[in-house]
């Protein structure tokens, strides 16, 4: 050290002392930030290649247990195994620069040699997690250390700085309040700092205006936290009576206006989520809804979230957006949007509401569209007990007596077989013949299932299902996709499209169909169209029990079935109104009676 750097620091020996310790908790929060990444990338590299080995021996065993069946399949499955081994980072970086131990060595020999067991590979997974875990343990212990050493000097720096920052000044500071005079020049830095103190003095007159200033600030707080409490108890108390409605939603969005101070507002929701609560995809109060929303598509809102300055597309100038994803852990379900002026400056309280409440509503949301699915499920599994049960009961007293019947026929004279008696046996046969179809048709409907995301999932399976086993090509043109309708209306009508379908492949010769789900806010329609040969209405026609079986259905949902065949064309037309659209007309009512 030089004479110029020994004179730096007796001249700011204070200045000095706390750069050097501010340089070592910096090298040490450094050393501890490079520990923390090598621990992370070791155990993503660890946790990979014993993912690769667990595949691999996954692989090895499919391979081992067809190889007696299809050899070709068993070979492409290990040369497949071999590749994800000798691709794996840490395994190849082991064969390049040597294992950890002998044993992992030469089990990596043996998967060179493509000679490697399911066993061999497992206990080679079971090794590399060990390397793994004591490895993380070494780099744990040493991030412990660092994190000790960063504590201590914190610790010392903040000794330190109150040995200089408040025992040392305090009895200059309290004579310079009392004398107001200047302090003379000091040894230091700090005492230096003493001269300030004439401007502190002067500060003091203002000190009653900062105060009422505070004052303003902290009652301005106050309110908007009584404000947030009671908006989040409206929003409680609301969505523990009933699930998320459209006047719910807009009447919590008109009170964050006034909570937040932003001028327009919305909430933005999925296809799914708006189809499940009933609403439009963009929900916001007459004449709020925020430029941003109105000028972008919702999959454009929907990675938005915190504070943000968007520009308008008309006018260019800059808007302030506060943005919060309405999600849980399983799913996202929307985004809120509330849109100010450019100069509007939003705080972290502001945003944290935003975020509160869309975390609300998604978790209401979440709780809807489980209960929806747990109704459907408890639904479907008590009827295909019911099912089981007329299998077992019904269905076979049946087939019993078809068979005593058939016997009975077999065994009757043939004077007999063509008097009353002969009658009447084969009107009993026919009859049992169609106890027994109804019977199976009901099994059948019984154990229909519909898909858990709801009926436009359900109609998508059977178009597919049906186009794949035949030459139609037949599409689905879903209108209905904001109707609530209940689990056993979407059973009925899942179940009538698919028989009108199914009549379709078989009698129709047709090469297309189209299935279209509209509605006129009054009633719901179903239509299945064909470019086949069109269809015989009257009775005793070669699949009069399908038509039989749809208009049965038809008058379960309340509604009507008709059948227009034009050839070369015919159409089944369903009409029903949802118990949805009931129920809304029963509100409507009474509230114009009230």
């Amino acid at each position: 050290m030089n004479a110029v750097d020994r004179a730096w620091l007796r001249r700011y020996p204070l200045y000095a002392k706390t750069c050097i310790v501010l340089a070592c908790l910096v090298a040490l929060i450094a050393l501890l930030f490079v520990c923390t990444r090598v621990q992370l990338d070791n155990k993503a590299i660890y946790e990979q290649a014993a993912i690769t080995v667990g595949d691999t021996a996954r692989l090895r065993r499919i391979a081992k247990s067809i190889a007696a069946v299809t050899p070709n399949t068993a070979a492409g499955l290990n040369t497949q195994a071999t590749e994800l081994v000798r691709n794996d980072t840490l395994l190849t970086h082991w064969r390049q620069r040597g294992a950890p131990t002998s044993l992992i060595a030469a089990q990596l020999a043996a998967l060179d040699a493509s000679h490697a067991t399911p066993e061999m590979l497992d206990a080679l997974k079971i090794e590399i997690d060990r390397q793994g875990d004591a490895l993380e343990a070494i780099i744990t212990l040493l991030e412990a250390c660092t994190a000790a050493l960063l504590f201590a000097g914190i610790f010392a720096l903040a000794w330190g700085a109150r040995r200089a920052f408040v025992l040392r000044p305090a009895l200059p500071l309290h004579m310079l309040a009392q004398v107001g005079h200047a302090v003379p020049a000091g040894r230091d830095e700090i005492d230096r700092l003493l001269t300030v103190l004439n401007g502190l003095v002067a500060r003091l007159r203002s000190e009653q205006d900062e105060s009422a200033q505070l004052k303003r600030i902290v009652e301005d707080h106050i309110a908007f936290a009584d404000q947030s409490l009671d908006l989040l108890h409206y929003i409680c108390a609301q969505l523990a009576e009933d699930a998320p409605t459209g006047g719910t939603l807009e009447a919590l969005l008109q009170r964050l206006v006034g909570i937040l101070r932003v001028q327009r507002i919305a909430l933005v929701l999925s296809e799914t989520s708006a189809q499940l609560l009933g609403v439009d995809a963009i929900v916001a109060p007459a004449d709020l809804a925020p430029h941003i929303v109105r000028e972008r598509v919702v999959s454009e809102l929907m990675p938005l979230s915190g504070v943000r300055s968007l520009p308008h597309s008309q006018s260019n100038e800059l808007l302030t957006v506060l943005a919060a994803p309405v999600r849980v852990p399983s799913g996202t379900y929307g985004v809120l949007i509330g849109e100010g002026e450019a100069d509007t400056r939003y705080e972290q309280r502001h945003l944290h509401l935003l975020e509160t409440i869309a975390s609300v509503l998604a978790h209401a949301i979440s709780n809807l569209s489980r209960d929806v699915r747990d109704r459907r499920m408890t639904l479907l599994e008590e009827r295909n007990a019911i099912a089981r049960e007329l299998h077992d009961s019904l269905a076979q007293s049946l087939s019993y007596m078809k068979i005593q019947l058939a016997r009975l026929q077999a065994v009757l004279p043939d004077e007999l077989s063509q008097s009353d008696t002969g009658q009447i046996a084969r009107a009993i046969r026919e009859g049992i013949d169609s106890a027994y179809r109804q019977l199976r048709e009901l099994l059948t409907t019984f154990r229909t299932s519909v898909h858990a995301r709801g009926l436009a999932a359900t109609l998508e399976e059977v178009a597919e299902e049906l186009s794949s086993r035949s030459e139609v090509q037949i599409s689905v043109d879903n209108r209905i996709r904001r109707v609530r309708l209940t689990v056993n209306e979407e059973l009925h009508i899942g179940q009538i499209v698919r028989e009108a379908l199914t009549n379709v492949v078989r009698h129709a010769r047709a090469s297309s169909a189209l299935v279209t789900l509209s509605s006129n806010e009054r009633e719901v329609t179903v239509t299945i169209g064909d470019d086949g040969r069109g269809i015989a209405t009257e009775s005793g026609g070669e699949h009069h029990y399908g038509l039989s079986i749809m208009r049965e259905r038809s008058r379960s949902l309340g509604g009507r079935l008709d059948i227009r065949s034009n050839e070369p064309s015919s159409r089944i037309v369903v009409t029903f109104v949802p118990a949805s659209f009931a129920q809304h007309a029963r509100i409507g009512t009474s509230g114009t009676v009230r």
